[in-house]
Order: structure tokens, then sequence, then C-alpha cells
């Protein structure tokens, strides 16, 4: 029998044998089966199953899976996922995938099946609702960056956890298709729709302006080690149900901007605002999607307040101008990050299914046009926006969209 006491990249059969073999979670006479069900393109991961109960399983591998970047990835990225993961559990029970077993020789960890959940992405498409979304969202974006962060935590820890979750090879890609990519088309990736070649020329790969916006937050996100994120908040790395969220794949975990995240999450909602917008005539869907990306930035400010007010060590913070200081610093960054990310996923190598599933070349033309609008936009006035009231935003929203409407 294999030893798995050397890492190497399994395939399904090796699953099978590493799980009867190291796990002992089934039956010996369980007859399991197991099957790939990654999408992604840095890890391999499997669900395994008895027919009635089901773990997951996530190896890393070297390469990323096409391979056609040749990036090679640290494979110790697995181990620290799960200790995160089992970090937003401790600070925010039921908020994360229970990890169930972590192997750090070969590169893996074991978690719970959330099967009975959906990813939050096709949810939003499928136009389901769920009155839970504000709160228990902004409870995680606050309460996951906040308890990591300088006068929540021992300064001498917080710089060891700074050094822990170091994680370059990641934060690099990052780098790339987030700060340059969308302007410079460097690997000559970018995809979006033939019609927007000369809008894409005008207003990004020859936008000084907009780049110099793109190159001060890339400074930010490499320098600004201000709390542990998640790295790639989206709709897709968010499983949900009637009751809970569960936020999953933080491979790129590390100590940045507590305002990343924040921009990421409120980037992917409008993704699904627009997509309804263009495809679902439905006012009512309209109105809860507004209110949900409303409700995330009021609540995140009332939150962040309250948490810095109650729970900061450092009594010389406990200051209502300090606190609005740090507060509009945080979100000149998400604004400024919601902005680049809609416009990395509208024109970059990694695109939205709220784009991609569009069959219509017309419209998914219309949907790229509507979302480069509202990334430049959330871009150029990130600084006006941190300080408007909230609901300013989402009609800030409606008059860019509007006004491509009616100009046709």
């Amino acid at each position: 029998m294999m030893q798995f006491n050397e890492y190497f990249l399994m395939k399904d059969e090796d699953v099978l044998l590493y799980v009867k073999d190291k796990l002992k979670y089934f039956s010996q006479n369980d007859n399991i089966t197991c099957k790939e069900i990654g999408d992604g393109n840095i890890n391999y991961v499997y669900r395994i199953s008895n027919g009635k109960e089901s773990i997951i399983l996530k190896q890393a591998g070297v390469h990323t899976r096409s391979n056609s970047s040749g990036r090679i990835l640290d494979i110790n990225r697995n181990s620290r996922e799960a200790e995160i993961l089992s970090h937003y559990n401790n600070v925010l029970p039921n908020s994360a995938p229970k990890i169930i077993h972590i192997d750090r020789v070969m590169n893996l960890f074991v978690m719970e099946d959330l099967k009975d959940f959906l990813i939050l992405r096709d949810a939003l498409i499928n136009g389901k609702i769920y009155n839970h979304l504000q709160e228990q969202l902004t409870d995680f974006l606050v309460e996951s960056t906040l308890s990591t962060a300088d006068f929540f935590m021992d300064a001498f820890d917080k710089k060891e956890n700074a050094a822990k979750y170091v994680n370059k090879e990641l934060c690099k890609i990052s780098e790339e298709l987030v700060f340059r990519e969308p302007f410079f088309n460097v690997l000559n990736e970018n995809v979006f729709s033939n019609e927007l070649n000369e809008f894409v020329n005008d207003n990004l790969y020859n936008n000084k302006k907009l780049q110099l916006e793109a190159a001060k937050l890339k400074y930010e996100f490499m320098n600004n080690a201000q709390a542990l994120i998640h790295g790639d908040l989206h709709t897709g790395s968010i499983f949900v149900n009637e009751n809970y969220i569960k936020v999953m794949d933080c491979e790129f975990a590390f100590y940045g901007p507590i305002g990343y995240d924040l921009g990421t999450i409120t980037a992917n909602f409008l993704f699904a605002y627009v997509y309804h917008l263009n495809i679902n005539k439905d006012k009512n869907y309209h109105s809860f999607l507004f209110n949900v990306i409303n409700d995330i930035i009021r609540l995140f400010k009332s939150k962040f307040t309250a948490k810095f007010l109650n729970d900061s060590n450092d009594i010389s913070v406990k200051n209502d101008d300090y606190i609005e200081y740090y507060l509009i610093d945080v979100l000149k960054t998400a604004f400024g990050i919601c902005g680049l990310e809609i416009l990395r996923r509208t024109t970059g190598c990694a695109r939205v299914k709220e784009i991609e599933s569009v069959d219509n070349a017309n419209i998914r033309k219309n949907i790229e046009y509507m979302l480069l609008n509202i990334g430049i936009e959330c871009l150029s006035y990130r600084e006006r926006l941190a300080i408007s009231k909230e609901e300013d935003f989402m009609k800030f929203i409606d008059n860019i969209a509007d006004n491509i409407n009616n100009n046709g």
C-alpha cells in the first residue's frame, strides 16, 4: 500500500487509496467513489462519497493546470489555506467549511462537502433571493480582517502573522492580472467584444490618468500589510443556502489592504446587477441587488466603526476622528479595487459567467460596455465615493447605466 510520505500529484485512484489509508472517515466495507470537480486553474478538487456521506479533498499542484503561463506555484499554499479557513470559523463560527484533515507532505486538506449549498454566483444569476447576505457578508468582511489587524492583536503576533502568510507567487498573479493587464495587455490574453476595441484602446490602453490610479493601488497592494485578507473574494468563492454563507478558496490570502476584499465582492455583486439589467427585466430583482450592494457598504461602515470603538486594544485610536480617517482610507481602496476587478474580469482572461454565459453577442457587448464604464468611473472617482453617503453609490452606478441606455 502507498505510504504517501512523499509528495506527488494524485489521480482519482490515488485519492481513493489515500482516503482509505489515511482518513478512516468511511467504513472499510464502504464502496466509495471519487470524482474530480475542480473548475479553477491552480488546484485539484475531489468529491469522495459512499453514496450517503461525502467529503472534499483539495490538493495543490506545482503548476497552474493549463500551464500556459509557465508559472510555478508554492505547493505549501493548501495547508495555509486550511489554516485560514479554520481561522474564519474561529472568529466567526459557520463562516467557512469545517476542516477535517491537513496533510503538509501531500499538500492537501480535506473539508466538509457543502453539497446542500449553491455557489453564490450561480444563485444570483438564477434570480435567487437571500435576505441574510448583507449581514453575514459584512460580519465576515469586518471580523476576518480587523481581528488580524493593528490595534486588535499584539503587535509582535501581527508582524509574525504577516511574515507567515507571505504569498509571493499568488500575489504576483494578482499584481499582473488585476493591476497591469487591463491597461497594457502584456500577456496578450485580453478578451472582449471586437466592437469595443476602440473604446478599450482610448479608455484603458492609452489612458495615463487611469493607469496612474491603478499604479497607486498596486503599490498599496504590495506594501500595505494592514490585515489578513482573503485576496480573491468573489461570488464564485462563496457558497450559500437559506441560512448561511460559507467562504471558500482563500489560497490568495495574505496580509494586505483591508479594502481589497470589500472592493472585490462589491464588484462581483455589480456583475450580477448589470447582468440582470440587460437580461432580466424583473425590477423586483434589480431592487434586491441594488439594496444588497448599498447595505454591504452601509453595514461595513457601521460595523467597522463599532469594532474599532469596542474591541481595539489601543486607547489612542478609540477616537472618532481617527476612526473616520482610517475608514475613509479603507473605502478609497475598496472603490478603486471594485473598479479594477470589474475592468480585469471584463477584459482579461479570467472572465465571469455573467458575461461568458450570454449567447447573444449584442447583449454580451452591451454588458461589457456598461461594466467597463462602471469600472472606469469607480477607479477614477474612488476618493469622492469614499466620502459620499452609501446610498449615493448605487445612484452613481444607476446614473452610468441610464446614460448608456439613453445614448444607445
